[in-house]
């Protein structure tokens, strides 16, 4: 019966020791995959090209775009309604496809939302 008491007690160290360390190298693993949120992304996207798209003619601001069910489908870019120079504005920044939005088509929520302005420091 010792026997059978001193096997169990090493079988039961053994799978402590292998559950500790599957513990400790699955943390590793989630924690160096340095997982952002989407709008966390977006936002420090428009903070990095802040300068260069507010300097583009026409644009008045940029926020997240989202669709009908709210859910985040990129970028948006918020224009003046008589911009012609849309080619200058990037089809993409970063990872995030860029939709065009004229100012007059923004609901004040969007318009309250955006991430950056023209004129907000001014």
């Amino acid at each position: 019966m010792c026997v059978f008491n001193r096997m169990a007690k090493k079988y039961l160290i053994i799978t402590g020791i292998g559950l500790v360390l599957l513990f400790s190298f699955s943390l590793f693993f989630i924690f160096s995959l340095n997982i952002y949120p989407t709008d966390i992304k977006i936002i420090e996207i428009l903070h990095e090209n802040e300068d260069d798209l507010l300097n583009i003619d026409g644009v008045v601001g940029a926020g997240i775009a989202r669709d009908e069910s709210n859910y985040i489908i990129g970028i948006a870019i918020y224009v003046e309604d008589n911009m012609t120079n849309i080619q200058d504005i990037p089809s993409e920044l970063g990872e995030f496809q860029v939709f065009i939005i004229r100012i007059s088509e923004a609901s004040e929520f969007e318009k309250e939302k955006m991430i950056i302005r023209k004129g907000k420091n001014d």
